[in-house]
């Protein structure tokens, strides 16, 4: 063999083994034995099967932890407490009743606000010290993003798939307050709220009782549709083709709902609630619903001494 040919050779052979090693660096990692880490839900890596997904992962229980007394009003006290969702802490606003307890909990869900103008309570508060003085400790996660709460970094807008983790979260730290009864929980939910009331119940049989007013839709592309762009929506609707709410995952719900829609609301689509009105009572689910004509998205013409009553009494035949 001359020369040049050797020199052909040697190339040849430092070219095959160059090959092999870019091969074995990129070959898939098979091993079966790394942590089963539940990871961060995103609108990314979300897909069809987000239900599933909140379904399958595990919610740790915390110490929901007092930061701060707000007020004592008489009938109750009111707090800012946190607690732990997934690493991220938590803030939110609390109201327990006067006595020994131990009282029934409504967990509610705020809807959408501006996070740089967001204080704890938003759009929770007057409901909240309603169920209080009729002898609810209330709940009111911030969210994260929103007041003092962590965030994880998925943005400053709209509707996080992950608030209804963070509720989920909430829902198994209940059982750290002494004065709170974690076999009575309600959940009220109001716009975006409810739609987070919505996948929650979706994922838990723990809530006992949800009231929903003017909820958004879960169902991205109808949000996406109505709010032209201007928000970021929810996830990827889990199934469903004929309708927003014609899908399966309703029939995972267990717990009541009593449902509440202005009819001349122009922040939702008042038909949201009537198509999730007709889906549940196509599954045989327990669901009581009103439609108050001429009322707004926060039922403001109402003066809230209907709505209000019937959500207080709502509560009291499932909870106490």
């Amino acid at each position: 063999m001359n020369k040049h040919a050797k020199t052909l050779l040697i190339l040849f052979v430092i070219g095959v083994i160059v090959v092999v090693v870019v091969l074995q660096r990129t070959k898939p990692d098979t091993n079966t034995n790394s942590p089963n880490v539940s990871p961060t839900i995103t609108e990314e890596n979300n897909s069809s099967s987000f239900i599933e997904s909140l379904r399958s992962r595990d919610y740790k229980p915390s110490q929901i932890t007092i930061e701060s007394t707000l007020s004592n009003n008489g009938p109750y006290t009111g707090y800012i407490f946190s607690y732990d969702s997934d690493g991220l802490k938590i803030y939110g606003r609390m109201n327990v009743p006067t006595g020994n307890g131990p009282f029934p909990v409504i967990i509610l869900n705020h809807g959408y606000f501006n996070q740089s103008s967001f204080t704890s309570g938003d759009g929770t508060q007057t409901m909240a010290d309603i169920l209080a003085r009729n002898g609810y400790l209330t709940l009111a996660s911030d969210y994260r993003g929103f007041g003092k709460s962590e965030n994880d970094g998925q943005g400053s807008r709209g509707h996080n798939p992950n608030y209804a983790v963070d509720i989920l979260n909430l829902i198994t730290s209940v059982a750290s307050l002494d004065k709170a009864d974690a076999t009575r929980i309600g959940m009220w939910g109001h716009s975006m709220g409810g739609e987070v009331s919505i996948r929650t119940v979706e994922v838990t049989d723990k809530v006992k009782a949800v009231v929903l007013w003017a909820p958004t839709s879960t169902n991205t592309s109808e949000n996406a549709a109505f709010y032209g762009g201007s928000r970021r929506t929810s996830p990827l609707p889990s199934r469903g083709t004929e309708s927003v709410y014609s899908n399966n995952d309703i029939d995972y719900i267990t717990a009541p709902i009593s449902l509440h829609q202005g009819l001349s609301d122009t922040e939702v689509n008042p038909e949201w609630s009537m198509e999730l009105n007709d889906a549940l009572k196509k599954e045989g689910k327990s669901i009581e619903y009103f439609e108050y004509p001429g009322q707004d998205h926060n039922f403001r013409n109402l003066g809230w001494d209907v709505i209000s009553k019937r959500t207080i009494e709502f509560f009291d035949q499932y909870l106490k």
